[in-house]
């Protein structure tokens, strides 16, 4: 703060001296206590706070700059009027409310009385010498203290006071002081406030004394010190926990019924999970509604003497209705059986899952012994068939009697060659051939498996009560060969000098046949073409019986002209079947294994697919 502001808020004129402003400050610390505000409300407090806020820092300006003796002035100006003041100083405050700690901090505000109501400050409480000792040296700096309110001015020291300015009047001497030894300017001696009706508090004089032992348990600047607050908040927590969990129980003890005064009702019924209600019914004169809920075979404690009207429901059947006495201290028991009928049923084909809602009751044939009368919907699950609704109708004390139908017909299944595992989705069915004299009525696909072939599926549909049939080649399961493709594969294009190509392939397993090599890449067309299975189809050229050759007619391409040659087994040669096929310009389908391609001879320019282990494609 600057200084001409300082003298301004210490109201006094520029050059006064040390005694002077000492005797300025504690006069308007005296006048600006939030004690004294503290009747007009915490805006008024907080008013008087900020005052003494600016009278500290112009304190601490003018202490260190003002002289000793001062010049020959008029005296101090008289303090203003009370009306200036926050509020009129209560007769029971004392003179000074502050006390002044060692040279270079701030004087330290005392905190307000108990019993004053916006306010929030601990009453004051002396501790002990050594705690605020070392409150005092750890503050430097610091205006608001930390609570409790340190006690009177340290000692004085050795060295004589200095002497009053003889141009000072006495009404502004400070308050008794002595200099410390280090030379620092006189503090001011300020007395603890005194607020009787605090003192006299038997709730004040306890808190003192758990201060004194927390000050001793937790010296300042410890570390024990800095987590205390820690600890006692969870200890407090604690403790309420317990004594909440405490009261808790109480008052479920103390919510039981007396089992002197009150009964107890227990209901028994012939099916699981009933829900029961017990209303109590009122006299003519008595307003009473007490309800009780509960299970079957769990009493309902707790009950008024009375008579009470019972019922029992279970989901799905109709109520059932009882009347009950209930006598003081004794258990009553009331029966409430639901009456229905039973249900005899099958399935055709037999083993299906008969649930009813979310309960699985059995597999056919099946007797039910327990249903609601009336309509009664149950659901059948058989594998591979779709769930089936069914709706019963069901008389009470009755057995009724009830076969289902599941839509079914017969498959036959065969293949060529034989042997195929029949899948329907994931589930095996069986081995070609094969026969399903009940299979789901609709359509359906179907998978067979077997060595060396490829997986075939084929779609097959079966009406009710009626048959289908169906046989697939597991030919049919290989890739079309398309020799175009092939040729288009391995070609080698011819050079410009008309040299021969490079003679890669004339050894080993690659090697052709007639040992003509042109333009085919002999390497290639052995690792991804030839000694695998493809399906081919052609038209007829001739047919040689004798040696089973069957040639197609020759196609042309891009590349060269080509045929095909296929070899049968002496097994096929005498098949008249097949025979009768193989006439000159009929279409014929086959698979078997591509076993060479051969370049021809010049001046030929056909090339000659060759197939062997051939069977016929329907």
């Amino acid at each position: 703060m600057e200084v001409k502001e300082s003298y301004r808020v210490l109201e006094l004129e520029i050059g006064a001296s040390r005694a002077e402003v000492d005797a300025a400050y504690c006069r308007l610390l005296e006048r600006w206590h939030p004690g004294r505000a503290a009747a007009n409300g915490p805006e008024a407090v907080r008013d008087a706070q900020r005052k003494i806020e600016a009278i500290n820092d112009a304190y601490n300006t003018l202490s260190v700059i003002a002289p000793v003796s001062a010049k020959p002035a008029s005296p101090p100006p008289a303090a203003p009027p009370a009306s200036a003041s926050p509020a009129a100083p209560p007769p029971s405050v004392p003179p000074s409310s502050v006390t002044t700690p060692p040279s270079g901090n701030k004087p330290r505000l005392a905190p307000l009385s108990v019993g004053q109501p916006d306010l929030k400050s601990p009453p004051p409480r002396p501790p002990p010498a050594e705690t605020w000792a070392a409150r005092s040296g750890s503050a430097s700096g610091v205006t608001t203290p930390p609570t409790p309110v340190p006690p009177a001015a340290p000692p004085p020291a050795k060295s004589p006071p200095p002497a009053p300015s003889p141009a000072s009047p006495p009404a502004a001497t400070p308050p008794a002081a002595v200099a410390p030894a280090t030379g620092a300017p006189p503090e001011p001696e300020v007395s603890v406030p005194d607020f009787p009706e605090a003192k006299s508090s038997a709730f004040v004089e306890r808190l003192k004394g758990w201060m004194e032992i927390y000050d001793k348990l937790c010296p300042v600047g410890t570390a024990r010190r800095k987590y205390a607050h820690v600890v006692i908040a969870g200890t407090v927590i604690v403790l309420l926990l317990l004594g909440k969990c405490a009261f808790s129980s109480h008052s479920k003890h103390a919510r039981e019924p007396d089992p002197k005064t009150t009964g107890r009702l227990v209901v028994k019924s012939n099916l699981p999970n009933v829900a029961v209600e017990a209303k109590l019914v009122p006299a003519p004169d008595d307003g009473t509604n007490a309800r009780f809920s509960g299970s079957i075979d769990q009493p309902l404690a707790g009950l008024p003497p009375g008579k009470y009207a019972v019922t029992a429901r279970s989901e799905g059947w109709p109520e059932v209705h009882g009347d009950v006495s209930v006598d003081a201290g004794h258990a009553s028991e009331l029966a409430l059986n639901f009456t229905g009928g039973s249900l005899r049923l099958d399935t055709d084909p037999t083993g299906a899952t008969v649930r009813q809602a979310d309960v699985v009751l059995g597999k056919t044939p099946l007797v039910i012994p327990q249903l609601p009368p009336g309509e009664c919907q149950l659901f059948l699950e058989y594998p591979s068939w779709p769930v089936m609704s069914f709706k019963a109708t069901i008389t009470e004390n009755v057995e009724s009697t009830a076969t289902v139908r599941l839509p079914h017909g017969k498959l036959t299944v065969e293949s060529s060659p034989p042997g195929a595992t029949v899948l329907s989705g994931k589930r095996p069915l069986g081995q070609t051939p094969l026969t399903l004299e009940r299979f789901p009525a609709g359509t359906k696909k179907l998978t067979l498996q077997s060595k060396d072939f490829p997986a075939v599926e084929v779609t097959v549909t079966v009406e009710d009560g009626g048959e289908a049939k169906v046989h697939p080649s597991l030919g049919t399961g290989f890739p079309t060969l398309d020799p175009v493709a092939l040729l288009h594969d391995v070609w080698i294009p011819d050079n410009a000098t008309d040299s021969a190509p490079p003679f890669e392939g004339l050894s080993g397993p690659s090697a052709p046949q007639n040992g003509i090599i042109k333009n085919l890449d002999r390497k290639r067309l052995y690792e991804y073409w030839l000694r695998k299975r493809y399906c081919f189809t052609g038209t007829v050229k001739a047919f040689a019986r004798s040696d089973g050759t069957l040639e197609f007619v020759e196609q042309p391409s891009k590349y060269s002209r080509y045929r095909v040659l296929v070899k049968f087994s002496p097994e096929a040669r005498n098949d008249q079947g097949l025979i009768a096929q193989l006439t000159k310009g009929a279409t014929f389908s086959f698979y078997g294994r591509l076993s060479a391609v051969e370049e021809p001879h010049w001046p030929s320019k056909v090339i000659t697919f060759e197939f062997s282990s051939v069977e016929p494609l329907p």
